[in-house]
């Protein structure tokens, strides 16, 4: 394991952190959408392929682009996300809303923005360490 982790930069360290605010909000996604309206399970599956994809990169990252192709799923995800529930959280901050906000639906939102940020920082700040001396 000492082996494994010698050869990763600050930035695996930022994509495994991105990769379980992931986790934590696929679980939290799915029990949000079984009680309120606009899931959408696409969601479930663009997270799903990204944390896969995340753990395969995490082991080794192929032609440096590891974080690039995590911020794709990433993102498509956050962006399905939003659109599903764009008129949810206007409703909530208009006050116009006839159900309350979820603890679950604030828990995915938060773990939403920490994925993203933290795979964006980690795609600056690289995952392995190439042929250059750190």
């Amino acid at each position: 394991m000492k082996n494994f982790l010698l050869n990763k930069k600050s930035g695996f360290y930022f994509a495994a952190a991105g990769i379980l605010f992931a986790l934590f909000g696929l679980v939290s996604y799915s029990i949000a959408g079984t009680d309120s309206y606009g899931f959408v399970p696409m969601v479930d599956v663009l997270l799903a392929i990204g944390i896969a994809l995340g753990v395969l990169f995490a082991y080794r990252d192929f032609f440096g682009i590891g974080s690039m192709v995590m911020i794709a799923f990433f993102g498509s995800a956050l962006g399905v996300f939003i659109n599903s529930r764009f008129m949810y959280y206007s409703h909530q901050f208009y006050g116009i809303a006839s159900d309350p906000i979820t603890g679950a639906m604030v828990v995915t939102t938060i773990a939403f923005i920490g994925m993203i940020v933290c795979v964006c920082i980690s795609a600056f700040l690289g995952l392995e360490k190439g042929g250059d001396k750190e």
